[in-house]
C-alpha cells in the first residue's frame, strides 16, 4: 500500500516537473522584455518580440523615464533599427549562470553574454546603425530633435549592480537637427570609460561646422552631469545664432551646455 502511494506520488511530481519544464521551454519571447525592463528601471524595452526566451527576437527601444506625482512613467521610445536575435542556453542556467549570444542587424560579429547573479559579462564588438531619430528620448533631445547615422564600439565589459567596467566611443556622424536649417551640423564622438560606480564622458568634434568640446558623468544615484562648450565656423556663426542660444547659455563668444549640471 505504502509503495503504491510512494510510486503515485512520484508519478505526480515527475507529472508537474514535465508540464513546468513544457511551459519554461515554450515560454514567448516577450518574457525578456520583462526582465530587460526590471534590469534597466524601464530605460530599455523589447518590442515586436517572435520566439521563445531561449531562442527569439524582438526590437530594441530606448526609452525615457520620468518622475511624475511619484510614480514612474515612460514615454514612447526611440526603436534601435534592425532586428536583435539570441539564443539563450539552457544547461547553464541549470547552475545559476547565464550563456547567451546575442546578434543585431549592423553588429560586425556576434556578442557574447555571460554571467550569473550579481554579475554579468559582454564580449567586445562593433555596431552601425542608419540615421537614428533621437528627439524621442526625452529632455533635452526633445528640444532639439537630434538625428544621424550611429557607431558604437565597446571593449569587454563587466555590469555588476550599479557597477560598470570597460570603454566604450559613440559617434554620431552628419548630425543634424530640425531646430536649423544649416546640415549637417557636425560629426562627433563620445568617450565613455566605466570606473565602477561612475563613468567618465568626454566629446569631442571630428568635422563640422558646430564644435563641441566638454566632458561629464554618470553615477545611479546623480544621472547625467554633464558640461560643453559650444562654438562655430565663422561662415556660420549668423545661421546658427539662434540654434545656439537654444542649446545652452551664451558667455561672451562661447555658448555653454550643461545637462543636469
Amino acid at each position: 500500500m505504502g509503495s503504491g502511494i510512494a510510486r503515485s506520488f512520484a508519478y505526480v511530481l515527475a507529472g508537474l516537473l514535465g508540464a513546468v519544464l513544457v511551459v519554461l521551454l515554450a515560454a514567448p519571447a516577450s518574457f525578456i522584455d520583462r526582465g530587460l525592463a526590471g534590469a534597466t528601471q524601464g530605460r530599455v524595452r523589447l518590442a515586436e518580440t517572435e520566439g521563445s526566451i531561449w531562442d527569439g527576437s524582438g526590437r530594441l527601444v530606448l526609452v525615457d523615464v520620468g518622475a511624475q506625482t511619484g510614480e514612474r512613467r515612460s514615454i514612447p521610445g526611440v526603436a534601435v533599427p534592425g532586428r536583435i536575435d539570441w539564443d539563450l542556453r539552457v544547461v547553464p542556467l541549470l547552475i545559476g549562470q547565464v550563456d547567451a549570444t546575442l546578434r543585431i542587424e549592423g553588429m560586425a560579429q556576434p556578442v557574447r553574454v555571460q554571467g550569473g547573479y550579481g554579475e554579468i559579462r559582454i564580449s567586445g564588438g562593433s555596431l552601425t546603425l542608419p540615421s537614428v531619430e533621437l528627439g524621442r528620448m526625452g529632455s533635452p533631445w526633445n528640444t532639439i530633435r537630434p538625428s544621424g547615422a550611429l557607431g558604437l564600439r565597446w571593449e569587454n565589459l563587466i555590469l555588476r549592480r550599479g557597477v560598470i567596467e570597460g570603454r566604450a566611443q559613440i559617434e554620431l556622424r552628419d548630425a543634424s537637427s530640425a531646430m536649423t536649417p544649416v546640415r549637417p551640423l557636425g560629426s562627433y564622438r563620445v568617450d565613455v570609460v566605466g570606473q565602477g560606480r561612475r563613468a567618465e564622458l568626454s566629446i569631442q568634434t571630428l568635422a563640422g561646422p558646430l564644435r563641441l568640446q566638454g566632458s561629464g558623468s554618470f553615477d545611479a544615484q546623480n544621472g547625467l552631469r554633464f558640461t560643453a562648450e559650444a562654438s562655430t565656423d565663422a561662415g556660420e556663426q549668423g545661421r546658427l545664432q539662434s540654434f545656439l542660444g537654444l542649446i545652452g547659455r551664451r558667455e561672451g563668444e562661447r555658448t555653454i551646455i550643461k545637462i543636469g549640471a
